[in-house]
């Protein structure tokens, strides 16, 4: 396995995932370990650490209480990225290959190598070619020795039904919303259009992406001079919305993105106005939201709130 990500916690580190990691600890305790298991869950919600951890409590011949010792030659081996009975399936440019399922079976004709089981990991499982995932069909269908495979998808509806139907199905948890801004934040984007972007979508992926492009900071320009229209001449400015989206690069496709915008707006007012000034999503905005919320009333907010989703 290369070293993708080595987890060197016990189970109760997971912090993120408590229903995912209890599951699979108490799978070890109680030796219902399945043959195979798909992990469905948006990017960054923690799949390839506890795969990790659950292969590497597998194979650890020291495990106490369905925890990895951390510490001997199994643990290190896997930590090092070189334990000959753990295989990892990573994408071969966009796809995972037939070729690389085959390569798979061939090494898991054979018993493992140095301890009671292989396990075998495919990242982006939904990514296999059809004549991939054929081939994994019937292998999950007459698997040889004791095999455990963890397939992991965001996507689970690209997954083969005839795949699904073999596998213990586990849903991840998405990450909290302030975890995702952290994530984003450090990675280097503008604070304000991470929050934004984050309420728009649980998907870190999706909002990694809303803040790569200069239409969303454009979406967001456009809806806070929007909102001041609206104040000044009434909602039915709303109307010119379409017009203003039809200005931008993407057209009427940012229509939606500009009233998501827009809503989370009103909601940041409305929160200023009841004192809940540290859930704002605009913070770089505090003076605009002010005075916006010294000039409305709640019902205001609320009736425009009820107008922005009418449009949408």
């Amino acid at each position: 396995m290369e070293n993708n990500e080595v987890v060197n916690m016990e189970w109760d580190g997971f912090v993120d995932q408590p229903k995912v990691a209890t599951l699979l600890r108490n799978s070890i305790l109680h030796k219902r370990v399945a043959h195979a298991y798909l992990f469905v869950g948006s990017q960054g919600v923690g799949k390839m650490k506890l795969a990790a951890q659950y292969a590497k409590a597998l194979l650890c011949q020291q495990a106490e209480a369905g925890n990895p010792c951390q510490q001997c030659h199994h643990c290190q081996r896997i930590d090092s990225g070189n334990h000959p009975d753990l295989h990892l399936i990573l994408l071969d440019g966009a796809s995972i290959k037939i070729d690389q399922i085959r390569q798979l079976q061939k090494a898991l004709s054979f018993r493992a190598a140095e301890s009671s089981r292989n396990v075998y990991i495919i990242e982006h499982a939904d990514k296999m070619t059809v004549q991939a995932a054929n081939s994994l069909l019937k292998f999950l269908e007459e698997p040889v020795y004791q095999i455990t495979a963890l397939l992991l998808t965001e996507h689970i509806h690209q997954i083969l039904p005839t795949i699904l139907s073999r596998c213990q199905i586990v849903y991840f948890d998405e990450l909290p919303f302030e975890k995702r801004v952290a994530t984003l934040v450090s990675e280097g984007f503008f604070e304000p259009i991470v929050r934004n972007a984050c309420k728009i979508t649980a998907d870190l992926a999706e909002a990694r992406e809303l803040c790569q492009t200069e239409q969303f900071a454009q979406y967001r320009n456009l809806m806070i001079q929007l909102s001041e229209d609206i104040l000044e001449k009434g909602s039915y400015v709303l109307v010119t919305l379409q017009e203003k989206a039809l200005k931008t690069e993407q057209g009427n496709q940012g229509l939606p993105l500009m009233l998501d915008l827009l809503l989370y707006w009103y909601r940041d007012v409305l929160f200023f106005q009841i004192d809940r000034k540290s859930e704002l999503v605009n913070i770089d905005q505090m003076e605009a939201i002010q005075r916006q919320a010294l000039r409305c009333s709640k019902s205001w907010i609320l009736k425009g709130i009820e107008v922005v989703y009418f449009f949408k």
